[in-house]
């Protein structure tokens, strides 16, 4: 293969490229940003391995950037240190095939090298993309998809289930966060220990504090000694659902206790020694909640070592059959009956319904479906009239003119726009959405001046 090592150390550099050359690798060496930016602009790789910290603290996520935009079909190591293995973790999430963390055994990246040279090798050529999940379900309920940011989830999931790391997860309501959280105790060290569920927004501030730390026994009051969730999950994971509702209170006293592995129970004069880690959730704009004074900036560092992103179900429309087949197989096999799949006029509707309550709301459409059904096949009759008439807004042409005429250049730009979110800034899936090749559509990128670093969030490209 052909190997680019970024690293500003020279001792450290020289020696992954020695040892990878004696391999039988072509090996290439960079030492800084600038000179690995004009190596990327000139030259393709098969693998990138680049130190995290160089000029800057995140440098590596630069190169990261670099080869993926100019290299999408690359791979890429990061090498980086204790301290940032939340920016390691980040970094997969990204499109890195793996991170090592300093001090790196030699031993160790050799054998990730000869894994992604075999996994070349069996492809039968010297470039292309990792292989993405088959369309079928891992981690019992995670339904394998073909949205590129869930692609890039079930990735990242494989790589954080075993470690102890505290994990994030961020997405609307309903769009399966914990069964995202369920999974990863499941995979986990921690199996055989609790599972631990708190829904932070069905409290009240003070029944809240009692629910998780517990309460001491008060005699004079005549309140029992009773645990916390903290207790309850010693040796497994506690879930901390929609922890942005969280008052700025209980959010010290779960900082300190994340801090110290230690509680104290509401009334009580003592600490209780815990060893439970943290998965939480929020379909909170956290960053903003951190800005306005609203969620503590320490406790959102601290929750943010690893984080999930799970996009809402109208952004992975492509993926809706896909849910559908997996509802219908579990209902069939509770219910004594069986439900071969949906026809083509429901699908459409499925497929054109906005979902504001995201895969929950599909689940329960599709088990009403299932027990209005007349036959073996879900009809559009079956469904909510609300949802069936999605069909009936949709038309058969792929865009409908409006009476008044449109805006060509600015539909074409919006359907690129469009593409590039739904493939999480992929160009060469987004081109492959839009039936162009990548180079055509980074032309008509240039032409409407959609910058490859903008945020999709705004409507814009990344």
């Amino acid at each position: 293969m052909r190997i680019l090592v970024v690293d500003d150390e020279p001792k450290m550099r020289d020696l992954i490229a020695r040892a990878l050359e004696k391999d039988g690798h072509a090996v290439e060496r960079t030492g800084s940003l600038r000179e690995t930016d004009a190596r990327l602009r000139t030259a393709s790789f098969d693998l990138v391995i680049t130190d995290l910290r160089m000029e800057t603290d995140e440098a590596g996520l630069s190169v990261l950037r670099h080869v993926k935009e100019r290299s999408p079909d690359a791979d890429v190591i990061l090498v980086t240190g204790y301290a940032t293995i939340e920016t390691g973790a980040r970094a997969i999430q990204g499109g890195a095939y793996d991170y090592l963390i300093k001090p790196i055994k030699i031993a160790d990246l050799r054998e990730r090298v000869r894994m992604i040279a075999e996994r070349r090798a069996e492809r039968g050529a010297e470039k292309g993309p990792a292989p993405r999940p088959e369309r079928t379900l891992v981690f019992d309920d995670i339904v394998v998809g073909e949205n590129a940011k869930m692609q890039r989830v079930y990735e990242l999931l494989p790589r954080v289930v075993g470690t102890h790391s505290t994990i994030l997860i961020r997405g609307e309501s309903g769009t399966g966060k914990e069964v995202i959280a369920r999974t990863i105790h499941r995979a986990s060290p921690r199996k055989t220990g609790p599972f631990v569920e708190v829904n932070c927004a069905a409290l009240v501030d003070t029944l809240l504090e009692s629910e998780l730390f517990g309460i001491e026994k008060r005699v004079a009051t005549g309140v029992d000694r009773r645990e916390g969730k903290f207790e309850q999950a010693n040796g497994g994971t506690l879930f901390l659902d929609e922890i942005g509702d969280m008052s700025l209170a209980t959010q010290a006293k779960v900082l300190r206790a994340m801090q110290n592995r230690k509680i104290e129970r509401v009334g009580g004069q003592g600490t209780i020694e815990v060893d439970v880690r943290i998965v939480a959730a929020t379909n909170t704009d956290l960053d903003r909640a951190v800005r306005e004074g609203r969620f503590r900036e320490d406790l959102f560092y601290r929750l943010n070592v690893v984080t999930i992103e799970i996009p809402p179900l109208r952004e992975r429309r492509e993926d809706i059959p896909h849910f559908v087949d997996h509802f219908l197989a579990r209902f069939n096999a509770s219910f004594e009956r069986r439900i071969a799949g949906v026809d083509p006029q429901a699908m459409r509707a499925l497929r054109s319904y906005e979902w504001p309550g995201n895969v929950r709301e599909l689940e329960n459409t599709i088990e009403r479906a299932f027990l209005m059904s007349r036959d073996s096949i879900i009809r559009l009759e079956d469904l909510p009239e609300k949802i069936a008439g999605a069909a009936e807004t949709a038309s058969d042409a792929i865009v409908r003119l409006p009476e008044e005429g449109i805006d060509l250049e600015a539909v074409e730009r919006d359907l690129i726009v469009q593409a590039l979110r739904r493939t999480g800034g992929n160009r060469t899936q987004a081109a492959k959405l839009l039936g162009v090749t990548r180079r055509i559509l980074g032309y008509r990128m240039e032409k409407h001046r959609i910058e490859g670093d903008e945020d999709p969030r705004n409507g814009k490209a990344v």
